[in-house]
């Protein structure tokens, strides 16, 4: 399964060692998940990562090279009304590339959790791990 992840569960995965965001990252390879960026998050996670303690700054460099880079995508074939101008290279990236998009930002994507946008289902990553052991498909790391 393909999991695209915003910045914002980056960053709480990179400043606490617990968390459904960092147990995502943990469980990955073991369930098979591909974790999926693009520059854009990539910038946008480094530009906050100050905000966060230092040791967060150590624990990005670590969870860095488990995730797949791909092209930011700034345009869809499709109509789309969806606010936020900064957010939809994120929801148009994350329908390029993935299954799912995982997020904490519930200010911007929050009309649609739980739902899907084009067949790209939008959940946090507390609800995804859930989920996933609901269905019997959850591994252990």
């Amino acid at each position: 399964m393909r999991l695209f992840l915003d910045t914002s569960v980056l960053l709480a995965a990179s400043g606490s060692a617990t968390g459904a965001s960092r147990e995502i990252l943990r469980r990955a390879t073991a369930n098979n998940w591909v974790l999926i960026v693009t520059p854009c998050i990539i910038e946008e996670v480094v530009r906050n990562l100050p905000n966060l303690p230092p040791v967060a700054t150590a624990e990005w460099a670590r969870l860095r090279p488990g995730l797949l880079l791909m092209d930011d995508v700034l345009t869809l074939d499709r109509p789309v009304v969806f606010g936020p101008a900064k957010d939809r290279p994120i929801l148009f990236s994350a329908m390029a590339w993935a299954d799912v998009l995982l997020t904490l930002d519930r200010s911007d994507f929050g009309h649609l959790m739980d739902t899907t946008f084009y067949g790209l289902l939008v959940l946090k990553p507390g609800v995804f791990l859930e989920r996933e052991r609901a269905a019997g498909r959850l591994k252990a790391r």
